[in-house]
């Protein structure tokens, strides 16, 4: 697990206090007094990743959207509404698309050197999500799969250096790949998320040592308790940097909240409250509302059920957006999706809803915008105009003081500090803290100097 958590400053509405801890291994913290007085910086985490590393973040909720094509009016329409956090897609049996280990489809890779250097001209941050069994790869010998992904993967993030983010699988805990034990049922949650940190071993190592500068998520999970507990307990902690989280249901807000707050008291249980958490899936499609509560006009709704479609469907995306706003919970929120059509319930919606003429079961999926791609709906326009990545807009990057609790005796390198109130308390000066990324502070024990 990570060495410890030491002081974090955000608004995350898990506990009362503003204050939380996790001490050292086991031990109980000291009975430290704090002046009551405001903090300078409520919107940045202090998170100890290791005895001889600091990560100091931007708490600033900002929102993103997974996105299954990346043309260039796409990109447009997602940078004028201030859309700057993409999520995309790389199947690994489409580049690796034999059974030779390293052996990868030049057409493929084309299309992602061309797909990474249009996202960077306009100022879009891709999120890498990679996932899909390559030819060969199976559960019977997911061992030898492992170190395959983990060549893999440290092929592509050396190939896209400038890429910052890569996720590990999409929804392993129960689906997309037999690798963990999806699809078993005597494989319960708890050993496919310990199956999950062995793969996590190989691949981190190997993904750091190809570029020091990319980050990893672990997949977005559906289970919210019994598969990052079975990573904590395989030991995986140190192998990933965030963790990430899937949430659906209907109302959708009730799960990213209740599941959100799950998985963060699981972290909590293992000493890892501090690290940085991301949701990079929540939304909700016609069919959603439909198995949820019917046809719209068979329920004396207005007789066309297109706008009650829309308005469930922006509803959804501004509650998610603006109680994240609020409760910080999530680092990173990326809905589903830019451009999807309707995954659920899709026939009965072709045979008995009411759509405007022209319109079709996909215009009312979960995209922000029509089937053709191009058209927005209300939750585009509401993101548009709401702008809830401003602050994160305006001001990216600041350079603060900050506050720590360090109570081993290791101090910053690099930085001038001092002691504002009494050891433990530390002031690390001058600190840039950006939007996008932790900021590492290397540290080491006072002893070494």
């Amino acid at each position: 697990m990570a060495y410890s958590t030491c002081l974090t400053f955000t608004a995350r509405k898990v506990v009362v206090s503003c204050f939380f801890f996790a001490c050292v291994a086991t031990a109980t913290p000291p009975d430290i007094s704090i002046p009551n007085e405001k903090l300078a910086n409520p919107d940045v985490a202090v998170y100890r990743r290791s005895p001889q590393e600091l990560w100091v973040y931007d708490t600033r909720p900002e929102i993103g959207v997974g996105a299954h094509r990346l043309d260039d009016n796409s990109i447009q329409m997602m940078r004028a509404a201030n859309l700057r956090l993409v999520r995309h897609t790389m199947y690994w049996n489409q580049v690796e698309n034999t059974t030779t280990p390293g052996q990868y489809d030049a057409k493929a890779l084309a299309k992602w050197d061309d797909l990474v250097s249009r996202c960077e001209r306009s100022g879009i941050v891709l999120l890498v999500v990679v996932h899909d069994n390559a030819p060969g790869v199976h559960f019977a010998q997911r061992q030898e799969g492992y170190r395959r992904f983990a060549q893999f993967m440290a092929a592509m993030v050396s190939r896209y250096s400038k890429v910052k983010f890569w996720e590990l699988w999409n929804e392993m805990d129960q689906s997309f790949t037999d690798l963990f034990g999806a699809g078993k049922a005597t494989v319960s949650l708890r050993e496919r998320g310990k199956m999950y940190a062995e793969m996590l071993k190989m691949a981190y190592p190997a993904i750091k040592q190809a570029n020091s500068n990319a980050w990893v998520l672990t997949g977005g999970m559906t289970d919210w308790n019994e598969f990052p507990r079975g990573i904590y307990e395989g030991g995986g902690a140190p192998y990933f940097d965030f963790m990430n989280l899937h949430t659906y249901g209907v109302p959708v807000i009730y799960g990213f909240v209740g599941r959100g707050l799950s998985i963060y008291s699981v972290m909590k249980d293992f000493k890892d409250e501090g690290r940085p958490l991301w949701n990079t899936e929540f939304g909700i499609d016609a069919g959603n509302v439909v198995n949820a509560w019917g046809i719209p006009h068979a329920r004396k709704q207005p007789s066309e059920d297109g706008a009650n479609f829309d308005a469930v469907h922006l509803s959804t995306w501004r509650d998610c957006v603006e109680d994240n706003l609020r409760r910080k919970l999530y680092v990173k929120a990326l809905g589903y999706q830019w451009m999807a059509g309707n995954e659920t319930a899709k026939e009965k919606l072709k045979k008995e809803a009411k759509l405007p003429p022209g319109h079709t079961p996909d215009d009312y999926g979960f995209g922000l915008l029509r089937a053709d791609g191009q058209t927005p709906r209300p939750a585009y326009n509401w993101l548009k105009e709401a702008n809830p990545n401003r602050s994160l807009v305006t001001l990216p990057k600041r350079t603060i003081d900050v506050e720590a609790f360090i109570p081993d005796g290791y101090t910053p390198v690099g930085y001038k500090f001092d002691y504002k109130w009494r050891k433990p308390w530390m002031i690390i000066k001058g600190v840039t803290v950006d939007s996008l990324e932790p900021t590492v502070i290397p540290l080491q024990s006072e002893s070494a100097k």
